[in-house]
């Protein structure tokens, strides 16, 4: 695994070369293969992402049909709910690209069972990966919470790892989330970890400092691909050299 830190001085720094970084990653997949796979994320940090993805001049640089969206987490909401991660994606830049129905796998937050939602989405992942025994995405954007949660997997709960994406009840909300396991996002090819605020620097530390610790992001650990974290000064102030 090829693991790499790159600090920017604020958020809009990181904004733009985050969206840029995406853009040539994306860029360089489709000079090698006919399709290539983006795993989406959630969150308040993807945002303005997206939406630089979505609008001139990044936007022009993709053929976005080309392209076969995934997400690796989603609140247990309907798609038009403001706190579907589907939906955040949807309205900031997905809508925009005119890319075919037939390449946006979301995850089916709105079902009544969690459990049956996780597992459609696997059985839809292996319907568009067949031949792999695992499937790789081309590339797969994070987040990382204060607690050091990524995707929906959060610290203190437990799921079946032998699956590719679990139903994960967190008890101090009361409410499912629906997220791929660490076995499916290990085998990405290309991992982006955005991370932005002073109030994910004492999570970002222990996990970059200590890559054995219990925190769900330090299990980020790309079995062939690169590890990318994508940091602002803020989220690094107690990184040491």
């Amino acid at each position: 695994m090829k693991k790499e830190i790159e600090i920017h001085p604020d958020a809009d720094a990181l904004v733009y070369a985050a969206a840029g970084r995406v853009a040539t990653l994306l860029e360089s997949t489709l000079r090698q293969k006919e399709i290539a796979t983006f795993v989406l994320t959630g969150g308040k940090t993807p945002a303005p992402i997206y939406e630089l993805l979505g609008s001139p001049p990044l936007a022009e640089r993709i053929d976005w049909n080309r392209i076969q969206f995934f997400w690796g987490d989603e609140r247990c909401v309907p798609p038009d709910s403001p706190d579907s991660n589907f939906g955040m994606a949807w309205k900031a830049f997905v809508s925009k690209l005119g890319a075919p129905s037939s390449h946006i796998h979301r995850m089916l937050g709105e079902l009544d069972d969690p459990d049956k939602a996780a597992w459609l989405y696997e059985q839809e992942l292996r319907k568009v990966f067949p031949e792999t025994g695992i499937p790789s995405f081309d590339l797969l954007l994070l987040g990382m919470g204060t607690d050091g949660h990524v995707a929906s997997l959060f610290p203190g709960t437990s799921w079946n790892e032998s699956r590719l994406v679990v139903s994960n009840y967190l008890p101090e909300t009361g409410a499912n989330r629906i997220s791929m396991t660490f076995r499916i996002l290990n085998q990405a090819q290309a991992t982006l970890i955005i991370v932005a605020g002073s109030d994910k620097a004492k999570a970002l530390s222990r996990v970059i400092q200590d890559p054995a610790c219990d925190l769900p992001a330090a299990k980020i650990q790309p079995a062939l691909g690169s590890l990318r974290w994508m940091v602002d000064a803020p989220a690094a102030t107690l990184i040491r050299d």
